[in-house]
Parts: C-alpha cells; structure tokens; sequence
C-alpha cells in the first residue's frame, strides 16, 4: 500500500503534526505501507518519521502583513513558487503511483496547487483513493460558505474526493451544517473524532530536574509555531515582572516561542531570564507533548494541535485564541470553554493582571471536564487509519458521476475534455488553504 500525504502547512505546525501522527498509526497498523509526506513546512525534518516514511520538502510558502500568500525564504514571485510547487506535487504523484491520495485541510491545496494531481488522477489513475481530511473548524461559517462557492470547492469535493475525513466531533461542532455541505459530501463524511495523542511521554520528573525548579509547580506557556504568539509571552513575562515577587512567585514558568518567531522578538523574551524570574525559554522542541504533560497548568493559543494534546493530557488550561485573520480559534476557544473543558481569556481582555486572575482561578478550580464527558473522543488516528485501510478493502465498482447524472457512458473521450475543462477552470480560481 502506497500513501501520498499534502501538508500545506503555511503558517504553523499543525497541519504537518496532524498528518504525521495519522501516518505514525497506518505505520503501526499496516508495517508494509510506504508512505511519502509532500509539505512545505520548514520544520519537516525536525520530528520523529515512522519507517517507511519520506518527506518531499516544497519550498516554503508564508503569509505577508496583508495575508497574502508570499515566498518565506526565496526571492520569487507568488506566482513562480505555486507553479513550482504545483510541478513539483504533480510529479511525485505520477512517479509514485499512490493507492491512497491524503490531502489536510485544502480539498485544491494552496491557490489551487493540487489540481493539477488531482486532475491527472482522476484520469490516469481513478483506481487511486482521493481522500481530503477536515478539521473541526475552519472560520466564521458565512465566510467559509462564500469563500468556498468563489473558489469552487463545493464541487470538488462532490465529484472529486473519494471519502472525507473529519477530525473532530459533530456534536462539538458540525462542519456539514455550519458550512451547508452537501448531502453528496456529507455522505462521504467518516467522522474520526480529534486526533489525540499518545500517551507516551517522558517522565514528568525528568523535565522537572532538567528545569531545575525552584517551586513545586509549573506553567507552560506555548504558542504553536510562534509566528503572532509574541503578545501572549510578552504579557506572561510582565505579569512575572510586574505583578509576582521573584523570591517566590508561587510556580515556575517555561515558555516556547516556536520556530517561527521573529528573532528580535525571540531576543526580548530571552532578556527575562537575566531579572532573576524562575523562568526558562525553550526556543523549540519537537517533544511538546512531554513538556505540557510535566506542566500544572498550561497557557496556549488556540490552535487544532495545541487542544488535542491539551485534551490528551487532561490538563487545565487558559486559552488565549487568535482572532485575525481568522476566527477558527475563538470558535473552538468558545466551544471547549462552554463545555469546561478549558479556560479562555479573549485577547481583547489580555494585558498582566487579568492573566493572572485566570491562572489564580485555574490553580484554584476543580480542574477540567474529562473530554468524555463532553462528547469529544480523542482517537481519531486510530479511526483514521482504518479507514484509510477499509477505502482500500472496498472493492465494490465505483459508479462514474456521469452515469449518477443521468449522462451516458458511451462518450469517454468527451469525458475526459469534461473533466479536464473543469480542473483548468478550478486551476484559474485561487483556492484558499
């Protein structure tokens, strides 16, 4: 069994992690799978692969002030970088021959640079599962509905992809009613639940001692990749400063900026360190998961990735979500918070002292709601991989669109110009990540 996995992954480490620990258990649940991971993440090779797992780097993609999409680190145009790419992606899937087509969270991949493949797919090779995985949230549903309607991407993902693989729970949050999917893309819905973590982690007094704690407690504060997670910290540090006496503050602090932000600010978090604070800066680890689980309390951003561990580890938390340019984060801030599963101070209201109140009440508090008891499941890996392996198991004669359509199958060839009409005019329309 052959799989070929798309990470966008423009912004962040979420999309790249969500991938990888679905490829992590198809690896456990199926050794002889090979399986190839195409992202632009620059942080592709700074965690821990599966065997019989190799990554495809494309060149990175960011996101200027005004949320265009731009080149991270070469000097080219938008427009050369997404035609690399595009040729890039469109090769491998040919040279790779893959059973299985698994793409995160872009059913066209970034402005439309999946196309291409999938065109050729559908064509060449129609044996090939086209699979697109969903999160819980995406953005304010008005939003989405027009954006997805501008760029098409309702009928991809009726005529296009072959299953549709939500990670979360739809008594949580429903996608096929808050997006008005239709009844075609939702009966291609397998609904796996949040990809959760493992529950291997190192041991908690191992990251303690390498910490060297002054106090009996700890709090994390992490911020995903780090990119717009500067105002969190910064707030945290003079909360520190300001507001706690450096004797004895009552807990120890250990913040991740993530790799992806800036070094000037970088450098001002790090300039805490010198005022005596019982506070450490790790400026990126892959092994997160390790550090939250050695943590009392954590303070986060509201990201997919940073709730499922969050979830996994049972952990109280305060969540200050991102609001600009989207609002996906205060809508799963908003609805895990409803249901005591997690603290949430909105960053309107974010300055030392209100932080400070949250972490009093979260110390205080009876701790969170188990994740069960709110409807949330957590092993959507798991679920995940099965599917992909039942998708494969079906062996049943897929009916052609066409003849669901009443159009009548004598005509291949006009088909195909059909098909390939279709892709070139999706190919024109920017497709959103």
């Amino acid at each position: 069994m052959r799989i070929f996995y798309y990470s966008h992954d423009t912004y962040g480490l979420g999309h790249m992690q969500r991938t990888l620990a679905i490829a992590r258990q198809v690896a456990l649940d199926c050794p002889e799978a090979t399986q190839l991971l195409v992202t632009g993440s620059p942080q592709a090779h700074a965690f821990e692969l599966p065997e019989r797992l190799d990554i495809i780097k494309l060149p990175s993609v960011g996101k200027s002030a005004t949320g265009d999409y731009c080149s991270r680190t070469l000097r080219l145009p938008f427009k050369t970088l997404k035609a690399l790419r595009e040729t890039i992606i469109l090769e491998t899937v040919r040279h790779f021959k893959p059973d299985i087509v698994l793409v995160d969270k872009a059913p066209a991949g970034v402005r439309g640079e999946m196309l291409s493949a999938l065109a050729y797919l559908k064509e060449a090779r129609p044996e090939t599962k086209r699979v697109l995985g969903m999160r819980d949230i995406e953005d304010d549903a008005e939003k989405v509905c027009e954006d997805w309607r501008r760029q098409g991407l309702y009928r991809l993902m009726d005529e296009t992809y072959d299953a549709i693989l939500l990670y979360g729970n739809r008594s949580i949050y429903d996608p096929v009613e808050a997006y008005r999917l239709s009844p075609r893309t939702e009966n291609k819905i397998i609904s796996c639940g949040y990809i959760g973590r493992p529950k291997t982690a190192k041991p908690p007094e191992a990251i303690r001692r390498a910490l060297n704690m002054k106090t009996d407690r700890l709090i994390l504060v992490t911020a995903g990749g780090g990119e717009d997670g500067f105002p969190l910290m910064n707030t945290y540090l003079r909360m520190l400063s300001d507001h706690l006496h450096p004797e004895d503050p009552g807990f120890d602090s250990l913040i991740v900026p993530g790799p992806f932000m800036a070094e000037a600010e970088r450098k001002q978090l790090h300039a805490y360190c010198l005022k005596g604070l019982p506070v450490s800066v790790l400026d990126f680890t892959s092994d997160l998961y390790s550090y939250m689980n050695a943590a009392d309390l954590v303070v986060s951003m509201g990201g997919y990735n940073s709730f499922c561990e969050i979830m996994s580890l049972q952990k109280q938390a305060i969540i200050v979500p991102r609001v600009k340019p989207r609002i996906e984060q205060l809508i799963r801030a908003e609805s895990f918070s409803a249901r005591g599963l997690v603290r949430m101070l909105h960053p309107a209201r974010l300055n030392p002292e209100n932080l400070l109140k949250e972490i009093q009440m979260g110390f205080e508090g009876r701790g969170p709601l188990p994740p069960h008891a709110a409807g949330l499941t957590l092993n959507g890996a798991i679920k995940a991989s099965r599917a992909l392996s039942d998708l494969l198991k079906d062996e049943k004669p897929r009916v052609p669109y066409h003849l669901l359509s009443s159009e009548k199958a004598s005509k291949p060839k006009k088909r195909g110009r059909e098909i390939a009409g279709f892709f070139n005019k999706m190919k024109g329309v920017p497709a959103g990540a």
